[in-house]
């Protein structure tokens, strides 16, 4: 069939194109490559490519009209120059068979780079300094695509390739939503278990690499938790996990922070103690008064209240587990200018005024989840991958009840809602706000004790609860306290009324 062919640019810029019509043509006039899994060339089946032994061309099969094509192929352009990882002679064109002007192709011409599946599943043991120099070239792109345009690449060693020099560039033409490591963790398993020169030693290199990464990119050391729990939802096979070990230790290091053995009977549930001290005395006084000597603090010691080097001080000297908040996160990290409310970004950009330094590096070395052979403790909702943006509430409790069945946890303690109550499987799913509850017949349950400094289901007090882990049985508190030294004090700082209003009304 002959064509008209329609350069719509290249990645460096339209002003010289490195391919012409004729050069098209030419490849177009080549027998299609047959892509398959595994070979040389993969891709989806609806994509045809033809090659010579200089280019390489893809055609997509969508038949559009003349208008639509070059609108489709322009906005594909533009979009791939933004990302900034394709070679810079890539070229989109449209092919209209000269038989017809409704029946126009899209496509793309390239230099034929070396894709690197095929180089890298070559590899010797001895050879892990080149495959690690490659893979270190990939993350940079597929992270700063991540943080910058909220894209993910697809993983797959056969969608990047390497020219002559050695520098390696995007080959897909796809991208998709970024989805905060989730499919990252599944590709590094696929690494892990199929690259034979993956041996411990490198496997702890390309866990370092993994860390100077997202920490360039990211900037945030929480998101190497975020990764690390995901690794640990991969399938790994017991020869394999040598290597996912020695993965984790270049990547995080000890994680012996997030897993407990508490062994007490009784537990002491507190969350979201927002700064605000003596409900924290309240709660504590009751602790030392009972004997319990041993609870869970379920995140967000600092925001909206006046005390929050007082409440880090307090719980420093306690014998208390903790975890982290997202207002905990966001005071230690900086990071507090999204996902939160103005009167939240008030609260700590006043805070970062009284807590010291020492005080913010001990909120951020907090760990953001904990594991214990009976339950799993977190901020937010065990759905959310991030650990304390999301929130366990009626529109969201059952997804995160099958997450914990899924993964055969029985109890969940969480925080975040500021509200006091058990999200409960026995067949059916659902809410009690009972204050005494036997959790030993259910099959999970999520479990919040309320808020400790701001709580929102009208009741005023210091809200807590009680776990006893023999028999397994729940009671929630709350304890009364003079709140007006607080408003007082809130009020001479100048604090936003609404949340004055919080704690008076």
């Amino acid at each position: 069939m002959e064509y008209s062919i329609a350069l719509v640019g290249a990645i460096s810029g339209d002003s010289d194109i490195p391919f012409n019509a004729h050069q098209v043509l030419e490849l177009l006039e080549q027998p299609q490559t047959a892509l398959a899994h595994g070979e040389t060339f993969t891709g989806r089946p609806d994509t045809r490519i033809h090659i010579n032994e200089h280019s390489i061309l893809k055609i997509r099969t969508e038949i559009r009209d003349p208008k639509s094509a070059q609108r489709w192929a322009l906005q594909a352009l533009e979009k791939e120059r933004r990302l900034e990882v394709y070679y810079p002679d890539k070229t989109w064109f449209v092919a209209t068979p000269e038989s017809t002007e409704k029946n126009c192709i899209i496509g793309n011409i390239c230099p034929l780079l070396q894709p690197l599946h095929t180089l890298l599943n070559a590899l010797t043991p001895e050879q892990s300094k080149q495959g690690l120099s490659l893979l270190e070239q990939i993350w940079g792109m597929y992270f700063a695509v991540a943080i910058q345009h909220e894209l993910r690449l697809d993983e797959g060693l056969s969608n990047f390739g390497q020219d002559k020099h050695g520098t390696v560039y995007y080959l897909d033409d796809d991208n998709y939503n970024w989805d905060r490591f989730n499919a990252c963790s599944h590709i590094l398993g696929v690494y892990l278990r199929s690259l034979s020169w993956f041996e411990d030693d490198a496997c702890q290199q390309l866990g370092e690499q993994l860390q100077r990464g997202i920490l360039q990119h990211f900037k945030d050391r929480q998101y190497l938790n975020v990764l690390a729990e995901q690794l640990d939802n991969v399938f790994f096979p017991p020869k394999f996990e040598s290597r996912i070990q020695a993965l984790n230790a270049g990547l995080i290091g000890d994680r012996s922070k997030q897993h407990s053995n508490i062994d007490s009977r009784y537990l002491i549930l507190m969350a979201d103690i927002h700064a605000n001290l003596p409900a924290l005395d309240t709660v504590l006084n009751f602790m030392h008064k009972e004997g319990i000597r041993d609870g869970l603090v379920l995140g967000d010691i600092v925001g909206y209240g006046p005390h929050p080097a007082e409440c880090i001080e307090r719980l420093q000297d306690s014998a208390l587990t903790i975890i982290k908040g997202n207002h905990d996160h966001g005071l230690a990290s900086g990071h507090f200018s999204e996902r939160f409310s103005q009167t939240a970004q008030w609260v700590l950009d006043w805070s970062l005024s009284v807590v010291s330094a020492e005080q913010r590096h001990w909120l951020g070395e907090l760990p953001p989840v904990l594991h214990h052979h009976n339950w799993l403790a977190l901020h937010g909702a065990p759905v959310d991958p991030t650990f304390f943006n999301a929130y366990v509430y009626q529109m969201t409790f059952e997804s995160n009840l099958s997450a914990l069945a899924e993964k055969n946890i029985p109890l969940c303690f969480h925080g975040h809602t500021h509200l006091p109550g058990v999200y409960a499987r026995r067949g059916m799913d659902k809410h009690y706000a009972d204050l005494e509850m036997d959790l030993s017949s259910y099959e999970c349950a999520l479990v919040c004790p309320g808020s400790v400094g701001q709580p929102r289901n009208r009741q005023p007090g210091a809200q807590f609860g009680i776990y006893d882990q023999v028999e397994k049985k729940l009671s929630l508190h709350n304890l009364s306290y003079s709140t007006e030294p607080v408003i007082q004090i809130m009020q001479d700082k100048g604090f936003p009324e609404a949340l004055i209003n919080m704690l008076r009304f």
